[in-house]
């Protein structure tokens, strides 16, 4: 099952509930949740304030990335009461829990291991709350609308739990079942996490740093879209389109007429999850080349598509053995995605191959780009810190390395240095984080690294097709169209207004000769624009249209046009750029 990944949450909630109840006291916040901030307070000052590593600072991040000190014995009796305590405050706070086990810079592996019981291994509920949501939901019998459904859950989550059935066709089907109430208890739950945000972000310095309210916004709403199952629905047909090129990756069939907002019905695929795989079995089979694979089909779907499935924890990986040579992964449970724009793409792309390369400056002005610069940000120290995270990352070994872990470490010091990182920059990183986990587990010996800088050519094809799409030239062929039909009547103006003498220009008498000189190069410039738009439109409406000669795929002389036009738009900018600087010198030269 999903869990929430916003802006750096897990940190949020350990500073959070700590500080904000140790330091400010109940008394500021609402009344009717004192026994949950009471609840919190204890939990956090018990476990939390005990085991668990927050380091912001440069040389403390390093220290923490290579520390080697024993852990006293009882730390993994805390992690697993840690586990159940969570278990007991109900939905929200397992799927904090879980976003914790995706945090080995913040948890110590004792904690990573009680904490993964949390993605699957929740007290499931009644079959007879199934059966009445079930029912509920599809307006039928589960007697009418499936030969047999099975009572007891294949696995349980903090939102819901998921049943094997089979359906009047045939055909195996798993059916996740929505928690009755669990709407209701979330939306209570993040009641109090804003109240302590809003508290925090008021009255310290690491709420405002951190962006609390901002981390609990999109914490609200990555659960409300999981707990709509149509939008899961959705999100998984658009993920099967988009990673169609990928005939090693499978993505499982949704069943839409037995599917509703609090019930989701998709095919049953049999295989092993990513994190049951035995050491027999990964001799047995190869799976090496899946783990490029994987890797690649994130980049395309991070970097070309700006939408990728966010939750690729290895519960949610599956992988099935079509024959002795051939095995394919698959992806299940897409409650959890990401969204990014076309800009933030570009940025991401720069960012991961400047780490693969080890260029710490260009890493430090990717993340300037996309985040919120505050009032005491300052350039030279961000710098200089992230190019020493960089550094050290690119020191240590192949098995060790994790780009997931490296752009936490990255948001950490960014907020460190008065920077607002976007919550999506944490959502990449805990993806990457996750997928690390994924294809180290299909070979010890996988370099991220290798992958991406081999795929980097491909990543730009592809952005540059996609940029260059005809459909992303219509908005701008409407402007020079409109540009093209309002000349005529401008220049109109003009001649009648020099015809009556009503045309005036401020200029003296010894700058007539210079006037005119500047008109022809402007009647020129414009001439030149409007060839260049004719061409365009041109060109852009001779490309919808099928023809024999073709250059690339598309009609020949749509191709030449836009060639011509690219020509002559190169020489209007050269041209422009040799005569104003020529003209600046001439105007310096006469000052002098």
């Amino acid at each position: 099952m999903p869990d929430t990944g916003p802006k750096c949450f897990a940190s949020f909630m350990l500073h959070a509930f700590s500080a904000v109840l140790l330091h400010l006291g109940p008394s500021m916040l609402k009344t009717r949740n004192i026994g949950a901030y009471r609840d919190l307070l204890v939990l956090f000052t018990k476990y939390g304030r005990k085991d668990f590593r927050l380091a912001t600072k440069p040389e403390e991040i390093l220290l923490a990335e290579t520390e080697t000190e024993e852990i006293e014995p009882d730390v993994k009796a805390r992690a697993v009461a840690f586990a159940k305590a969570l278990k007991k405050m109900g939905p929200t706070y397992i799927k904090f829990g879980q976003i914790l086990s995706t945090r080995p810079d913040i948890v110590p592996p004792e904690y990573i291991v009680a904490l993964e019981s949390l993605q699957d291994s929740v007290e499931p509920f009644s079959f007879a709350d199934v059966e009445r949501i079930v029912e509920e939901e599809l307006g039928a019998k589960i007697s009418k609308m499936f030969a047999t459904f099975e009572s007891t859950p294949m696995a349980a989550a903090s939102l819901g739990q998921v049943h094997r059935a089979i359906l009047r066709d045939g055909r195996e089907v798993v059916v996740k079942v929505q928690r009755p109430n669990v709407r209701e208890e979330v939306l209570k739950e993040l009641e109090v996490f804003a109240d302590i945000a809003e508290t925090l972000e008021e009255h310290t310095d690491i709420g405002r740093k951190l962006n609390l309210v901002g981390a609990v916004q999109q914490a609200r709403l990555t659960l409300i879209n999981e707990l709509n199952y149509i939008q899961e629905a959705r999100n998984s047909e658009v993920l099967g389109q988009n990673l169609a090129h990928f005939p090693q990756i499978y993505i499982p069939v949704v069943v839409h007429d037995l599917t509703s907002s609090r019930v989701l019905t998709t095919e049953l695929v049999h295989g092993r999850k990513v994190s049951k795989l035995t050491p027999l079995q990964l001799i047995e089979h190869d799976y090496a080349d899946l783990a490029a694979v994987v890797t690649k089909a994130y980049l395309k779907q991070i970097c070309v598509d700006g939408f990728w499935h966010s939750d690729p924890h290895p519960g949610n990986v599956f992988i099935r053995d079509l024959n002795d040579a051939e095995s394919q992964v698959v992806l299940i449970d897409f409650g959890m995605v990401s969204r990014i724009s076309q800009d933030f793409q570009d940025e991401i792309i720069k960012l991961l191959l400047a780490i693969s390369s080890n260029r710490g400056t260009e890493v430090a002005e990717a993340c300037v780009r996309v985040s919120e610069v505050q009032e005491r940000f300052e350039t030279t120290r961000f710098v200089r810190e992230i190019s020493t995270l960089v550094a050290t990352f690119h020191d240590v070994d192949v098995q060790q390395i994790n780009v997931g872990q490296l752009i936490f470490n990255i948001i950490a010091v960014a907020n460190n240095n008065e920077l607002k990182a976007p919550a999506e920059l944490a959502m990449l990183a805990k993806t990457l984080l996750n997928l690390d986990g994924i294809t180290k587990r299909l070979d010890d010996d996988f370099d991220p690294q290798t992958v991406i800088r081999s795929y980097a050519e491909d990543l730009i094809g592809q952005k540059l097709r996609q940029k260059f799409n005809p459909r992303n030239f219509y908005p701008a062929l409407l402007d020079l169209n409109q540009l093209v039909l309002d000349l005529p009547h401008r220049a109109r103006e003009i001649v009648d207004l020099t015809a009556a003498g009503r045309l005036s220009f401020g200029i003296k008498l010894t700058q007539a000769e210079v006037f005119l000189a500047g008109m022809h190069k402007i009647a020129n410039r414009i001439t030149i624009g409007v060839v260049i738009a004719a061409l365009l439109l041109s060109s852009s409406l001779i490309m919808r249209y099928p023809a024999r000669v073709q250059i690339l795929g598309y009609p020949a002389f749509a191709m030449i046009g836009y060639l011509i036009a690219f020509a002559a738009a190169v020489y209007l900018i050269v041209s422009t750029l040799l005569h104003d600087r020529k003209d600046e010198e001439k105007a310096k030269m006469k000052g002098k």
